[in-house]
């Protein structure tokens, strides 16, 4: 709420009007002067004339915007002709961030903005002598205190400035400093204009050497066309330090926001005979079953090739060369018809990384890791315990010991069903009352010790939050299969004790030991993993789905797909049907058991 009276804003339009006469326009009803060398607009909170920034481009001037609400002012971003930026974007910024704290944060009562209009002044005559810094930025300035700057991130798209021009800017610092870290991802986390407003740190297995970390990053909040903010998903991160917690959280969060910003001037809209190239047809992919489609109230449809459905240029892992993809499997969010809706959205096989490569690499290995666990769990294979001797790494320990303290124990598992290097299973076994009958951890790489240390870590990161999710009743527990709807319902399934024995299987083919595994000559890259899935007749297709704002900052985004490799799904009955290879392979007849992937 605006709560600075009306006579404090008309006395900044007089001593601005007196300091710098027609060098400064203020009126944008008036006559832009001759002489006017900026656009200056005073107005309460986020009700600044939302017109004045594309008045500002329309007669080629620089614009500023003067926010007072209570005893803060806020000003700025400056507006550069041709540049894209400014108070269009960072009035989208700040609405969307003030959906995500909302609940976190009071109210303050109003202050005297005392000398708050003279630093206003200084700040003006600082951008007419060619002052630079309010560009992309904002300054909070309360009266008494330090300014506080707020970088602001250019829009995707924009209907005044244009939107971001893509071009990435910032790299991560290679420390453990926090504060570092957080500069560098400036604009990106913030209370006040960030896509992620806050950050939360907290190591749930105690402060002990070498335990892990747990990262949360807030949900980021896209604008609706009517300026109704719509949350995205939070971001979770862990790490062994800090830094590397805080960017699994980052990456998280940023990765599901830029997957939900499709770049319309992406999208084909074709049927499959009318496009040019390659294309990975939906109906290689496994959908659903006849009885499924036949089911009252089922949401999806199978593919019809006679309509014309979105689509997106994609490449293959193995070569490079392009192929088009079905939008509806890259994308988060995308605006169609019920005739478009042939499969439940996931974020499975999305990731950031520093780089396309890298990104790429680790979305692959999401999709490897998860067809490894869906592959066993519907065959009923049988995973391998892996003894953790003496050669486990001494942090790892600490972990093991810290979290088997609490009360659950711990097993890890090498399923036979990876389709590359090793997938490893973590469970935490508990009593269903203090702890969740199963919790897990998923890890994959071409290195045993590296994928154990991930589903570990992960463990670390999912068995303690489950636990206070089942003893402070956050979330209910399904009584039946059909009780399991949304994604988090697949843990809950499993808190109860009784319900153990479905992973019985999964834990009763044989042992191995840690010493006894073989390490790998050298690490996971992206040529190795698209050649040994290749090998396999396995096909996988990356899409770079890194929206414009993000890629001006230190993240890539993309997506990996693949009709060969077992998905996911969340909710009784929306089981996905076999990948061909399972199908052939005469395996069992697949368990309809409730999975516990989440």
């Amino acid at each position: 709420m605006d709560e600075t009276a009306p006579g404090t804003r008309a006395l900044l339009l007089r001593r601005l009007r007196a300091e710098f006469g027609d060098r400064v326009a203020l009126d944008r009803a008036a006559p832009v002067p001759p002489s006017a060398r900026l656009a200056v607009a005073v107005g309460g909170g986020v009700r600044v004339d939302v017109e004045f920034p594309r008045w500002a481009r329309a007669n080629r001037l620089r614009a500023l915007t003067v926010e007072l609400d209570g005893g803060t002012a806020l000003v700025g971003p400056l507006a550069v002709p041709g540049r894209p930026g400014g108070p269009c974007c960072a009035r989208a910024r700040r609405l969307a961030a003030a959906a995500a704290t909302r609940d976190r944060s009071g109210s303050a009562p109003p202050a005297p903005l005392g000398s708050v209009p003279d630093r206003v002044v200084r700040l003006v005559a600082a951008l007419l002598d060619g002052a630079t810094d309010l560009v992309d930025h904002l300054a909070e300035l309360v009266d008494g205190a330090d300014p506080l700057w707020h970088r602001v991130i250019p829009l995707p798209a924009c209907g005044v400035c244009g939107g971001a021009d893509g071009i990435g800017t910032v790299g991560l610092p290679p420390g453990d400093d926090p504060a570092e870290l957080l500069e560098a991802l400036a604009g990106w986390v913030d209370p006040l204009t960030g896509v992620i407003p806050w950050l939360s740190l907290r190591r749930p297995l105690g402060p002990g050497p070498g335990l892990p970390f747990v990262a949360t990053a807030a949900p980021p909040h896209l604008l609706d066309a009517d300026g109704t903010p719509r949350a995205t998903p939070a971001g979770w991160g862990n790490g062994t330090t800090r830094r590397a917690a805080l960017v699994a959280a980052v990456g998280e969060a940023v990765e599901r926001y830029s997957a939900s910003l499709p770049d319309p001037d992406r999208l084909v809209w074709a049927r499959p005979a009318d496009l040019d190239g390659e294309v990975l047809d939906p109906r290689e992919f496994p959908l659903y079953e006849p009885e499924q489609y036949a089911t009252p109230g089922f949401g999806h449809v199978p593919f019809d090739r006679r309509v014309d459905h979105p689509w997106v240029r994609g490449t293959w892992l193995t070569t490079g060369t392009p192929v088009w993809v079905p939008a509806v499997f890259a994308y988060l969010a995308l605006t169609v018809l019920p005739e478009h809706l042939i499969c439940q959205g996931t974020s499975n096989g999305l990731a950031a990384g520093t780089d396309a490569d890298s990104a790429a690499t680790r979305a692959t290995l999401e999709l490897v890791e998860r067809d490894a666990m869906m592959a066993a769990w519907l065959t009923g294979a049988r995973g391998r315990f892996v003894d953790l001797d003496d050669t486990l790494d001494p942090d790892l320990r600490a972990t093991l010991d810290a979290l088997q303290g609490m009360g659950p124990s711990v097993e890890v598992h090498l399923l036979p069903t990876s389709t590359y290097g090793t997938t490893a299973v973590a469970l935490a076994i508990g009593d269903g009352r203090r702890w969740p009958g199963v919790s897990l951890g998923l890890g994959t790489d071409r290195s045993p010790r590296t994928a154990i240390r991930r589903a570990v870590l992960e463990l670390a990161q999912t068995a303690p939050h489950l636990a206070r999710v089942l003893r402070e009743g956050h979330h209910p527990v399904p009584g039946r299969p059909r009780g399991v709807r949304e994604v988090l319902d697949h843990a809950a399934y499993y808190f109860p004790v009784e319900r153990i024995a479905a992973f019985d299987r999964l834990r009763c083919g044989g042992t191995t030991t840690l010493g006894a595994l073989p390490e790998p000559t050298f690490p996971t890259t992206r040529d190795d993993l698209a050649t040994t899935l290749a090998n396999k007749d396995i096909r996988v297709a990356v899409v770079d789905v890194t929206s414009a704002d993000v890629a001006t900052g230190p993240f890539r985004v993309v997506r990996a797909v693949s009709p060969d490799l077992q998905p996911t799904s969340h909710g009784h009955g929306n089981d996905r049907s076999l990948v061909a290879r399972l199908r052939h392979a005469r395996v069992p007849p697949p368990r309809r058991l409730i999975h516990p992937v989440w």
